[in-house]
């Protein structure tokens, strides 16, 4: 933050003039005028510990590099415009380039150690080895809490060019998918320049690796032992709550006048859009959940019930539903929509209906059918140009069930024919409401 010129901004004089005491209703009420005033003095320069597309240094950053088209993220918008990275030492001037399509990328990224990942893995493949047939609450919980004890280092904001790097040196120099170098280790291996990806110096590279390699080593093998205590109700742990560790980003870590900011104006979308982030110059192929078969999914091990009933949600869903209830728009039976997901981890996941008309009758689906109904209305609305009036009234039940084919522990087969069609008839309708 320029403390010397905040006193004087926009944002902070409309602080003073709208001191309040407030109703909830009434900061609600307030909170747009509130954003307009910070991104005046964002715009302005008089606030610098957040950033957007019309920044002083975005501004210096288009000049240089002869664009206008940015493509920002939420941790770059979120961040200070005085940040270095941690790890190569350049600043956002010096980190930002340009991308393939001619933007300007300018993203920063939340680096971490993957090895909560091995662990939660380590956990599910060991409860579906030893077929322990009673849930895991609190082991997984154990699972969760001592991923992070296990890591080489603390989660850090890192420019993007730093956590790309991680991934290239690792297939470089042949680690394991779940290792990961800290921000040090790549320090020693990578020739930062202005404007430009990073270069990794092969030989540093292999070096780090074979440095870090026996600890890795000693720490898989720790973990794959708590892993199995935590499946095998043989572990120690009763949990409580722990808070997060800082990131410097706004939303995430607030101190001095920024509490100020957090009062009146939310980390959200809203802000986001209103800096200019997350502007994306690639267009998503949002046809793909019609064109593209997904891979049938695994069978669930014999005691799927014991490690879906271990995440808690998913234990209140199924338990909430009749032995014999199906999805109505796939006809799945209960056990039919159970499936293994990443790391080994079973799920049972479902989506309310909250629609009126046809759907009133419906008041739950499979997560399945319910991404391909959003899938749906992300691509026609597109097409249309414009948002379907409501979540629901843009498609039937029976028009949805109607280019769905289910499967047994997988994503459903889309009858891309007939999906082509009912999506031109969506399209339409989406066109046509007032």
């Amino acid at each position: 933050m320029n403390s010397d010129r905040y006193e004087t901004s926009r944002f902070a004089q409309w602080c003073r003039e709208h001191q309040g005491p407030y109703t909830p209703f009434e900061e609600a009420d307030l909170r747009g005028e509130a954003q307009a005033a910070l991104v005046e003095s964002i715009r302005a320069g008089d606030i610098t510990s957040l950033d957007g597309i019309e920044s002083p240094l975005s501004r210096r950053i288009a000049a240089h590099h002869r664009a206008s088209a940015f493509e920002m993220n939420s941790n770059w918008a979120c961040t200070s415009q005085s940040w270095t990275c941690p790890c190569c030492g350049r600043s956002k001037f010096q980190i930002s380039r340009i991308g393939r399509k001619g933007q300007i990328l300018a993203k920063l990224v939340v680096h971490h150690d993957h090895v909560g990942d091995a662990m939660k893995k380590a956990f599910h493949a060991a409860f579906a080895a030893e077929g322990t047939d009673v849930e895991q609450i609190t082991g997984l919980k154990l699972v969760e809490r001592m991923g992070g004890a296990f890591a080489a280092y603390e989660e850090i904001l890192v420019c993007e060019d730093c956590n790309n790097v991680d991934a290239e040196a690792k297939k470089l120099v042949g680690s394991p998918p779940y290792f990961s170098f800290s921000p040090g280790q790549i320090r020693r291996f990578i020739d930062p320049a202005n404007h430009l990806p990073h270069a990794i110096v092969e030989p540093q590279a292999h070096a780090a690796w074979l440095e870090a390699m026996p600890a890795y080593e000693l720490r898989m093998k720790l973990i794959r032992a708590v892993a199995r205590a935590a499946a095998t109700d043989a572990h120690w742990y009763e949990p409580h709550a722990r808070p997060p560790e800082p990131i410097p980003v706004f939303g995430i870590h607030k101190h001095g006048v920024e509490l100020e900011i957090a009062r009146w104006v939310y980390p959200d979308e809203t802000l986001l859009k209103a800096l200019g982030a997350s502007t994306h110059v690639s267009t998503p192929n949002l046809s793909r959940w019609r064109q593209i078969t997904q891979k049938p999914g695994k069978a669930p091990p014999g005691n799927y019930l014991a490690m879906l009933r271990s995440e808690e949600s998913h234990g209140r869903h199924w338990d909430a539903l009749p032995e014999d209830w199906r999805c109505p728009l796939c006809h799945r039976k209960k056990v039919e929509l159970v499936y293994v997901g990443d790391q080994g981890k079973i799920i049972f996941a479902l989506k309310l209906v909250t629609g009126r008309g046809p759907w009133s009758t419906l008041k739950t689906i499979c997560n399945h059918c319910e991404s391909t109904r959003m899938s749906l209305k992300r691509e026609a609305a597109a097409l249309a140009g414009k948002p379907p009036r409501d979540s629901y009234s843009f498609v039937t039940p029976e028009e949805l069930g109607n280019i769905i084919s289910g499967r047994p522990h997988s994503p459903h087969l889309i009858d891309e024919e007939r999906a082509e069609k009912l999506l031109e008839v969506v399209v339409r309708r989406i066109s046509e409401e007032s």
